[in-house]
């Protein structure tokens, strides 16, 4: 609340004009300056010496001393003097005035002392004398990348209080051969500054030097600043795989961030570990460029799709997978969903897999081929149930070709003709042997799980049945085999300690797939 007081009381004695005449009352009080012109430099604190006199028969006391001039480029205070003064008595003090940024020369400013109605004036100069100074700088990196653009900001700026006349000049020097050599006489006002950019887009390897130099009104000042251009040893990795171009720059030390890559076009940079992912949905050739530290190379990459031709023969469902140019492509898995249920198959050299009806049943059976090599395909294919056969009991005629007979020809007897079979009395336990067989075998077809295996190049199916006559609680297949990663349709299925573990449940009848890829 004081500060806010003391601002609205500056205010109030700055724009109240001064009286031309002295009234009465004015001349009761005089104030000098013992020094009317003092010399001052741009940002320094000037001392003013002054003294009052009380012309009057009264004393006074808290005399306002204050300082007015220019709005702009001085900074004044204010003084109370709270020491009474008898009349025809003196006081002597001082009070300062600060010199921020003015120009050089002659600044006439009045010092006013004011003890309620009575005031007095005394006017004084200041000499501001000329600044020559400045300060010079070269701001560029200590290192770039071979490639990349390069930068250095030069700069001179105003420490003065007058206009800088002079000449300014650079120079870019490689390994102490000069690249470049310029200069100009330019001016720079108080306050303000000379910039200029240097900038290329590339430079060879190698170490650089830039210099700056000025002089004005015999100031010489000069800068210096070095920088180096390398190359990084960069190796580089393209493929596509599981749907997408998986591409990889390194060196020596493990990925390398913000290598500029571009895919058909398209601008893109290396992430944080050195690698790039684009998912692709098309089939095509894929142009890559790659910016290694100013090496540029150029690679392809074609991504092809599986075309999936499904075709019944002989009651089974045979799918052909080829890729977009008509090559046939061997392991890719196949999955046939149809009205019953789901078949896997995986591909042969010849890229042929066989989808098993009876499980998927008959009728619009979907087909999906995956590999992690190409773009995923599907067919949709509508297989018709076979015509069930019908059963007549009506005895077909006999057809028989009549040859006339002798005379004498003699037909046999049906006692004659009938002879009694041979081991007929082993008849009895051949039945007792085959009625044994068969209630061991439905047994286990009906009480017995069914557990089939098989290995395909590098694919491993295991298939498992529940029996029809009761539930499968908990089983637990585990087979020691190298894989890499596995998939099954039912239960949970993982790799440990070296083994594959595949635990499920199962209603009777039901059916379970299992693939683990092997590595």
């Amino acid at each position: 609340m004081k500060l806010k007081l003391f601002a609205l009381l500056m205010v109030l004695l700055l724009v109240t004009p001064l009286p031309l005449a002295l009234s009465e009352e004015s001349s009761l009080l005089s104030v000098e300056v013992l020094n009317d012109n003092i010399p001052a430099l741009p940002g320094s604190t000037v001392v003013v010496p002054f003294t009052i006199t009380n012309l009057g028969n009264e004393t006074i006391s808290n005399v306002t001393v204050y300082v007015t001039g220019p709005a702009e480029g001085f900074q004044y205070s204010v003084k109370v003097i709270r020491t009474p003064i008898e009349p025809r008595e003196s006081v002597n003090d001082t009070i300062t005035v600060k010199v921020l940024n003015p120009d050089a020369g002659l600044y006439l400013l009045t010092l006013v002392a004011k003890s309620g109605r009575a005031y007095a004036t005394s006017k004084f100069v200041v000499d501001v004398k000329r600044i020559i100074d400045y300060s010079i700088s070269i701001k560029t990196a200590q290192k770039y990348i071979y490639g990349r653009r390069i930068t250095a900001l030069l700069e001179v700026t105003s420490r003065s209080n007058t206009i800088l006349t002079g000449r300014i000049g650079y120079a870019v020097l490689r390994s102490g051969v000069p690249l470049l050599n310029e200069s100009t006489v330019t001016f720079v006002k108080p306050g303000s500054n000379w910039v200029k950019e240097l900038s290329w887009e590339s430079l060879p390897v190698g170490n650089y030097t830039v210099l700056l130099w000025a002089n004005f009104s015999g100031l010489y000042k000069s800068a210096s600043a070095s920088f180096e251009v390398y190359q990084r040893n960069l190796y580089y990795d393209v493929g596509f795989w599981n749907g997408a171009i998986h591409i990889r720059v390194y060196n020596a030390t493990g990925g390398v961030p913000d290598i500029p890559v571009e895919i058909n076009g398209l601008r893109f940079t290396t992430g944080p570990d050195g690698t790039l992912t684009y998912s692709v949905s098309s089939p095509g050739r894929y142009t890559v460029v790659l910016n290694l530290d100013g090496k540029i190379v150029t690679t392809f990459v074609d991504v092809k799709k599986l075309i999936v031709t499904p075709e019944v023969i002989d009651g089974a469902l045979a799918v052909k997978v080829v890729d977009s140019t008509g090559v046939p492509v061997s392991n890719v898995t196949l999955m046939a969903s149809g009205p019953s249920g789901t078949d896997y198959a995986v591909t042969n050299s010849s890229g042929v897999g066989v989808v098993n009806l009876s499980k998927t049943g008959c009728g619009s059976i979907v087909i999906k081929a995956t590999s992690d090599r190409y773009l995923p395909g599907e067919a949709v294919v509508t297989v018709q149930k076979p015509p069930t056969p019908t059963t007549s009991n009506t005895t077909p005629a006999e057809t028989s070709t009549s040859t006339p007979l002798q005379s004498n020809a003699t037909v046999p007897s049906p006692s004659e003709v009938e002879e009694k079979p041979e081991g007929s009395n082993y008849r009895g336990v051949i039945l007792i042997l085959a009625g044994a067989i068969f209630a061991a075998t439905s047994y286990l077809a009906l009480a017995v799980p069914t557990v089939q295996e098989e290995t395909l190049d590098r694919y491993y199916f295991v298939k498992v049945r529940a029996p029809r006559l009761r539930p499968l609680k908990n089983y637990r297949v585990e087979r020691r085999v190298s894989a890499v990663e596995v998939r099954a349709t039912r239960g949970e299925a993982k790799l440990e300690d070296g083994k594959l573990v595949w635990e499920l449940d199962l209603e009777p009848g039901e059916e379970a797939y299992l693939q683990a890829v092997l590595g």
